[in-house]
């Protein structure tokens, strides 16, 4: 993901961030009852600093993706085709059994891309706010342009400059209506036409608040100020703590100007004398003298001047300290950044320092040489890991024997070996495969939105060339790739759930992290002898027989190839291989798999080798980026059980989640209860799941508790 597409997919839990922090630093001063304006000054710069550096004081969230690599090749085990963009849930349309025709679904609406409108927003905002900035420039610009000197130059006025050590130019200008300090290195200060009706200690005491701001560099300060709340312009607590900043200063000049001048009652008395003069409208970016809607109380804190103990200062800022961790964290957490994909990298078994086991010498071994451990047979309810119930004994699961930890290091070795030696087959998006072109037609059914037959087509020329194709009832999209990027030839909102589970199956069927808990056992399925592999990344001891959160790869006990494979209990693909090799690898002719006991998916595939006509380069004006495609994490959720007779019952959902993670399809894999399916369903529509950048294929976990 570039640095481009990062900033277009958080710019709107940026803005909600924003939203929280600002609306609560603004609060808090008011809340505590805190009147000290040096101390609000930096408070008020520190919480508008934290809003616009709010990317860099928090964790980003990071999609996983596997990488394994070998000498030769480094490959993706997700659809990297592309950068994700949100996208709507497309409409909900009944599935039909296998076979019958297919569902006619409504075309994809095509909609402006969540991140561009509220770029296009924030951007129309931002503008509007700098251009009213500008104007308030120019306008003091012909201020000071139609300004007349002050000449001479009153005693009061050097009376003032020897008070506050500075200097500046002061001219008198019938535009405006309170004295205005403006300019950084050739400062100028402007005063009404009413400054010369002033007696001499009200004159000395508005020269000295000048150039007060003078000296302590204002303007600059103010300006930075604006820019901030010109690209902060959205949140009201923005608005709020800027007026708090200005009130603040004007506060804090004011106290030092009566005591460098010991006249507090003439200073008031010249802010009473030039309110009651003519007011126009102030368009500046300047630290005005007098502001109608702050000298209420601006005279209040100099008639009371009651002093802030240090005591009272430290506890107030504690509170608020906590106050505004409290409400980042919330923010943090409710409106999450995320960013790019985090690559986790592992060795070809081949070279690590571990014993290799020999593919094609296992073949020639008897089952049990191969796995010593996992022979006694046992038939069991699958227990979860996470301990939210128990899952059913399948009918389609071939481990029907005892799994055994892969706990030696050649135990390990053999299983990581078996499970490369299946994704080197399996994998066709290597350096040194030769052009190809993959086919399938598919028939789909079950519970989710897109049913019916479907295509599903890929031509590969090399890592920086390549397209694909699907189809399934109003579905359609085309995808060509250059270099890293993809691009769609027509916007699509979603990719329906068969067609991600038949890229995974045919392109990126084994994938394990580094690091992994790996378990074995030897199964026989359809007159065969299976060796399978069980991974899962948790750690901890298992139980006899397979976890929920366990995938699961059955590979030819003969050949070495992939047989069957499990991403979580209930859904399962078979591979059938009839044909010869492609250039050294075995690609399946057919593809079937069963979710929930039914078959739901049969694919028929063939290969060819391809050329670069094949593929055209993109047109990157007319396309537009896609949604990737990835394995998300596994998900744990428990609900009341109100049928239950005292038991934990578990029910497993097979879904698809959008980046900002709503529900776009779903169907149970695998159910303890029957009876709580649809709850089960209606838990995984309602809870909050992380967004991310991509589409992802889940599984969920529902545990049914018992109800008190």
């Amino acid at each position: 993901m570039t640095m481009v597409d990062a900033i277009l997919h958080n710019l709107r839990p940026w803005a909600e961030q924003v939203i929280v922090i600002s609306l609560a630093a603004a609060l808090l001063p008011a809340l505590i009852r805190l009147r000290h304006p040096r101390t609000q000054l930096a408070y008020s710069h520190l919480m508008l600093a934290v809003c616009l550096v709010l990317p860099f004081l928090q964790p980003w969230k990071h999609a996983n993706i596997l990488i394994v690599e070998n000498n030769h090749t480094t490959k993706e085990a997700a659809d990297s085709t592309a950068d994700s963009s949100t996208s709507d849930q497309p409409s909900a349309v009944p599935a039909r059994p296998l076979g019958q025709a297919p569902v006619p679904v409504p075309p994809l609406r095509q909609r402006i891309p969540t991140e561009r409108f509220w770029l296009g927003i924030l951007a129309v905002g931002t503008l509007a706010r700098f251009s009213w900035l500008l104007a308030g420039l120019w306008k003091i610009r012909g201020y000071r342009i139609g300004a007349t000197p002050l000449y001479p130059v009153p005693e009061t006025v050097g009376a003032a400059a020897a008070l506050t050590h500075a200097d500046a130019m002061f001219c008198v200008s019938a535009d405006v209506s309170g004295p205005v300090m403006l300019g950084l290195f050739c400062p100028v200060v402007l005063l009404p036409e009413s400054f010369h009706g002033l007696d001499e200690e009200a004159q000395c005491g508005i020269a000295t608040h000048e150039l007060l701001h003078v000296r302590r560099n204002d303007w600059l300060v103010t300006l930075l100020e604006e820019l901030a709340g010109t690209l902060l312009w959205f949140s009201p607590g923005i608005w709020w703590l800027l007026a708090q900043t200005r009130l603040a200063r004007e506060q804090l000049v004011d106290a030092e100007a009566v005591r460098l001048t010991s006249a507090r009652e003439s200073y008031i008395q010249a802010l009473l004398t030039i309110a009651r003069s003519r007011q126009t409208l102030d368009l500046a970016a300047a630290p005005l003298f007098l502001r109608r809607r702050h000298l209420t109380q601006r005279m209040h804190f100099l008639l009371k001047d009651t002093p802030v103990s240090r005591p009272r200062l430290v506890s107030s800022y504690a509170v608020a300290a906590a106050a505004m961790g409290a409400a980042g964290w919330l923010s943090f957490s409710t409106f999450p950044l995320v960013g790019s994909p985090q690559f986790q990298r592992i060795a070809s078994p081949s070279e690590t320092k571990q014993p290799v086991f020999n593919v094609s010498a296992a073949a020639e071994q008897p089952s049990p040489q191969l796995f010593p451990r996992a022979t006694a047979a046992v038939h069991a309810d699958q227990t979860g890991r996470t301990g939210s119930g128990s899952v059913p004994p399948d009918a389609q699961e071939p481990v029907m024997v005892s799994i055994q930890a892969a706990s030696t290091p050649a135990e390990r070795a053999a299983a990581l070996s078996l499970l490369e030696h299946a994704r080197q087959n399996s994998d066709m998006h290597l350096a040194s495969t030769p052009p190809f072109r993959i086919d399938a037609t598919f028939q789909a059914s079950g519970e989710v939105n897109y049913a019916g037959p479907g295509t599903l087509s890929e031509t590969w020329l090399s890592g920086a060339r390549w397209r694909w194709t699907a189809s399934l009832a109003g579905y359609s999209q085309v995808r060509i790739g250059n270099g890293q990027t993809g691009f769609d030839e027509q916007p699509v909102t979603s990719v329906p759930l068969r067609v991600h589970m038949l890229r995974d199956a045919l392109f990126w069927p084994v994938r394990f992290p580094p690091g992994t808990r790996i378990r074995t056992a030897i199964a026989h399925w359809n007159g065969k002898s299976l060796n399978c592999v069980l991974v899962n990344g948790e750690a901890g001891p298992g139980s006899a027989a397979r976890s929920w959160s366990e995938q699961e790869y059955c590979l030819d006990n003969a050949s070495g190839l992939l047989d069957v494979l499990s991403p979580a209990p209930g859904t399962y693909f078979s591979y059938h291989y009839g044909r010869s090799d492609f250039h050294g690898r075995f690609v399946p002719d057919q593809i079937t798999a069963s979710v929930d006991g039914l078959e739901v998916l049969g694919a028929q595939i063939a290969v060819s080798d391809a050329n670069s006509e094949d593929v055209p380069s993109p047109q990157t004006a007319a396309y537009t980026r896609g949604t990737t495609l990835a394995a998300g994490p596994r998900f744990v959720i428990s609900a009341p059980n109100n049928f239950a007779d005292g038991s934990i019952q578990m029910v497993i959902v097979h879904a698809a989640l959008s980046p900002a993670g709503a529900v776009l399809e779903e169907e149970v894999s695998t159910s303890s209860d029957r009876r709580l399916d649809q709850a089960a369903l209606d838990s995984v529509r309602q809870y909050a799941f992380p967004p991310a950048l991509t589409q992802r294929e889940v599984f969920v976990s529902v545990g049914f508790f018992p109800a008190r």
